[in-house]
């Protein structure tokens, strides 16, 4: 019986212990999601960054351009309102295709520190497409949403 009563007691004390972990470690992916992507094939660059609680992607021309001077460029937005799911995962957004003028339904999820899988669907989750985002690092991908001079 005394066994049984500290399993509890330690169920009590050490599972909120892991369960901030695990909200730190999470805070820390949706972090990651910040900054400068290259798409699949290398030539367009998304800022990722967030407003509001979502997260937003705005199509840069160069990878140090801020969202402001993309905007006043032209360049359309391409993620719009992805929520936080779990760690390293977000949905409930739109993403935008510009070759195709279409909005689709979307799923990010981070393969890892470098790769974002972007999946979009129609409708259906299984009726979609996805490709793979790679992170921009160095001054270029440097997370600043006014762009270089801040």
């Amino acid at each position: 019986m005394m066994q049984g009563a500290l399993r509890g007691l330690y169920g009590f004390v050490l599972a909120p212990l892991f369960l901030g972990i695990g909200a730190a470690q999470a805070g820390g992916l949706d972090q990651d999601i910040l900054g400068v992507w290259q798409t699949a094939h290398g030539h367009s660059y998304i800022r990722i960054y967030d407003k509001d609680g979502g997260y937003f992607g705005q199509s840069v021309v160069h990878p140090t351009d801020s969202v402001q001077q993309a905007r006043a460029a032209g360049q359309p937005q391409i993620l719009a309102h992805f929520l936080s799911q779990r760690p390293g995962v977000w949905s409930h957004g739109t993403i935008y295709d510009p070759d195709n003028k279409t909005h689709f339904q979307g799923i990010l999820t981070l393969l890892s520190p470098d790769r974002l899988k972007v999946y979009g669907y129609v409708g259906l989750q299984w009726l979609g497409g996805e490709t793979i985002w790679t992170k921009v690092h160095g001054r270029e991908g440097k997370w600043n949403p006014y762009g270089q001079d801040g």
